[in-house]
């Protein structure tokens, strides 16, 4: 009857996970979809001539997005350049919204809202509720300001949403610009005649204008686009327009010009070259001039940099394929996990029962060669699960401060190094480590294992022979750098392993570090998890990772990990099992599984320890009610009933201070953490030894 409860609170919690997992697909679709449409929004809020209407079509978009209780446009005034309301909607919010802008403005948060071109979130002047504010702003100059408010005094709006709604408003402020630019030529059209309005409009267009002569050669310019290339006016006037050009576009000029002859207009994208030798994405928009006897005698230019929008159209795709892959690792990892959890208990018996059989056996027996077969072979398949584990984002179970420096130089002395050069002896390692390398905060079981799948994949990379480059080095990011992700500012202990091997091809870079992903033999060269734990490490230790790589010349992988100020520790030496035998302590052993209780109970009592144990934390703490124990060995996973973290809690209301050891098929959880908070001295990982089993609990009972 005691079970019932409990698995109504766990189908409850099951309820709730799929409810928000269906939730959190439906925003993730809708997203997808408003980023996909945001292509025919540029297209037709541009054909809108009147500002009340592109407000209008860009509120419809906004509340598509995100659920504003009500949003406001608030746009500069031409005149003298002042905010005014614009819009509001709904209409009986806009004394409220007024009296929340003035506060903003004098509390000095508009004016830094309008330097930083992103979304701001902030309270209300009442803290009940949120407001959304965002610059409404062109490459030239600012538009206005969008403020929406939102229901709740908190709200997690996602990233994507957030830079979904800068680009609608960066469209929304160029589609208002151009509608300016269209009504100052309306209004002074008849006045074009007159050399001194000619100018003024020509100077005042926000794109880069320039008149070209019949063959293409540019007559005159104004300031925008003086400003655009980088070069004084006499520095363009006088030369052909393609001297402007990048190489790749000077190809079309030809073509291009001869359709402007014949039709009157041409309009495309381009790349022009600035000064400084960089390129820049504009919209060339060309126009026919033609006299009294319609001969072509000329044309008009308007070139307008669209920098911004392919910047935010590259960021679109960047956020739908990181959400994409963000997507496929979760569900991989938490069908690893699980599966990791299982295994481990299983391999419990297979690494454990020999080890127990050979301390009851002669040096000379012939079983102790199978017995220790079938142990290696259970250590074997205990690594892979650990890879699985990394893979789930839950493999660093230890964090202790590591030399690098030392973990490499350990490697390639290790049997693995050894094997790997027996089978590629035309490839040496070249290993250049900055003797002052910092320390890290890590796990150096992961760190060792990361190293070694970098180093196997160079080596396999190269079948003709060559040398692997491992160079260490401290580096001090004192700016974000962009590479195959964005590498953070701060100082890092930097790792990089080269080959000049075959390399990746560019389409294959993306792919890498998703498991199973490989171009070897599955099981001859590897599981397909190398990368993928290579990943899966660096971003545990909140590291990154950049790759570069040619095809036919090799490839380099940098790994940049957070350093850290604390000590490295001194080395343990070795012990011997005399240094950890037991004196009769009092040890209670709780383990659902049947297997895992005989395994450790074996162990200790081999060890010297008094040992009972319990299939349960409830009949563990029944136990405890009358009885106490020097010692309590909790596995953390149990089901059905409580787990270690409550049954130490209840066995502490009994025995305050009592001493426990946590051990688990899975990995360090945060109610792990917790029990080591409360009292609990160690945490050991599935299967283990009985050396890893014996230290730890000499080092609790000791404490």
């Amino acid at each position: 009857m005691s079970n019932k409860p409990q698995a109504k609170d766990h189908i409850k919690y099951l309820e709730e996970r799929i409810e928000y997992l269906e939730e959190l697909n439906r925003f993730t679709l809708d997203t997808l979809e408003m980023a996909a449409s945001l292509g025919d929004f540029q297209t037709s809020i541009n054909k809108l001539q009147e500002p009340s209407l592109i407000l209008d079509e860009t509120r419809s978009r906004v509340q598509r997005l995100i659920p504003f209780q009500t949003l406001a446009f608030l746009l500069v005034d031409e005149a003298d350049h002042e905010f005014f309301l614009a819009s509001c909607q709904p209409e009986s919010d806009k004394e409220f919204l007024k009296n929340e802008v003035d506060f903003l403005i004098d509390n000095g948060t508009f004016a830094w809202t309008l330097r930083e071109r992103r979304p701001v979130i902030v309270s209300s002047k009442n803290y009940q509720r949120q407001l959304v504010l965002h610059v409404m702003a062109t490459s030239s100059r600012v538009r206005g300001m969008f403020v929406g408010l939102l229901e709740k005094r908190e709200t997690n709006i996602p990233d994507t949403a957030l830079s979904l709604l800068s680009i609608i408003l960066l469209n929304s402020s160029n589609a208002l610009e151009s509608f300016e630019l269209y009504k100052m030529i309306r209004e002074i059209s008849k006045n074009l005649e007159k050399k001194e309005n000619y100018r003024t409009l020509f100077e005042a267009a926000p794109d880069g204008v320039e008149v070209l002569d019949v063959r293409g050669n540019v007559v005159d310019c104004n300031k925008t686009h003086q400003v655009l290339l980088g070069h004084k006016k006499e520095e363009i006037v006088g030369n052909h327009t393609t001297d402007f050009f990048s190489d790749s576009m000077k190809s079309f000029f030809e073509q291009k010009f001869q359709t402007l002859k014949e039709t009157g207009y041409v309009e495309g994208e381009i790349e022009l070259l600035c000064s400084d030798g960089s390129a820049i994405p504009v919209w060339r928009k060309e126009k026919a001039i033609y006299n009294e006897k319609n001969e072509f005698v000329g044309s008009v230019i308007y070139n307008r940099d669209i920098s911004s929008l392919k910047r935010a159209e590259e960021e679109k795709i960047s956020l739908e394929a990181r959400l994409q892959r963000a997507r496929k690792m979760e569900a991989i990892g938490t069908l690893a996990g699980g599966v990791a959890h299982d295994l481990n208990n299983v391999l419990g018996g297979i690494v454990g029962y020999p080890e127990l059989l050979m301390l009851q056996l002669p040096e000379n027996s012939p079983l102790r060669k199978p017995l220790l077969t079938m142990q290696q072979s259970g250590q074997k398949a205990a690594a892979i699960v650990q890879d699985l584990l990394t893979l789930a984002r839950r493999g660093v179970a230890t964090e202790e401060v590591v030399n690098v420096n030392q973990i490499i130089t350990e490697y390639l002395k290790s049997p693995e190094y050894e094997k790997l050069k027996l089978y590629h002896p035309n490839v040496h390692a070249d290993a250049n480590l900055e003797p002052n390398l910092a320390p890290v905060l890590g796990s150096p079981v992961h760190l060792s294992k990361t190293i070694m799948n970098l180093v196997s994949n160079a080596v396999e990379a190269m079948n003709n022979g060559g040398t692997v480059f491992i160079t260490t080095e401290n580096r001090s990011i004192k700016n974000p750098i962009k590479g195959f992700e964005t590498i953070e500012e701060g100082d890092y202990a930097m790792v990089t392993v080269s080959d000049t091997g075959v390399g990746i091809p560019s389409g294959d870079i993306e792919k890498i570090f998703e498991p199973f992903y490989t171009k070897k033999v599955m099981g001859r060269s590897g599981t397909g998890l190398g990368m993928a734990v290579v990943w899966g490490t660096v971003k545990d230790h909140k590291g990154f990772i950049d790759v570069q790589s040619s095809e036919g010349k090799g490839t380099t992988f940098t790994l940049y990990f957070p350093i850290t100020r604390q000590k490295l520790a001194k080395r343990q030496s070795l012990v011997s099992i005399e240094d950890y035998r037991g004196n009769g302590a009092a040890i209670i052993v709780v383990d659902d599984v049947k297997e895992q209780r005989e395994i450790a109970s074996g162990m200790l009592r081999e060890l010297g320890y008094s040992v009972t144990s319990f299939p349960s934390g409830l009949e563990a703490v029944g136990h405890m009610r009358n009885n106490s124990a020097d010692l309590l060995v909790l596995d953390m996973i149990m089901d059905p009933g409580i787990d270690g973290l409550d049954t130490y809690k209840r066995i502490l209301e009994l025995h305050p201070g009592q001493k426990a050891i946590i051990v688990s098929g899975f990995s360090e959880t945060e109610r792990v953490r917790e029990a080591q908070r409360l009292g609990a001295r160690s945490y050991i990982k599935k299967p283990y030894t009985l050396d890893e089993l014996g230290v730890a609990v000499r080092a609790a009972l000791d404490n």
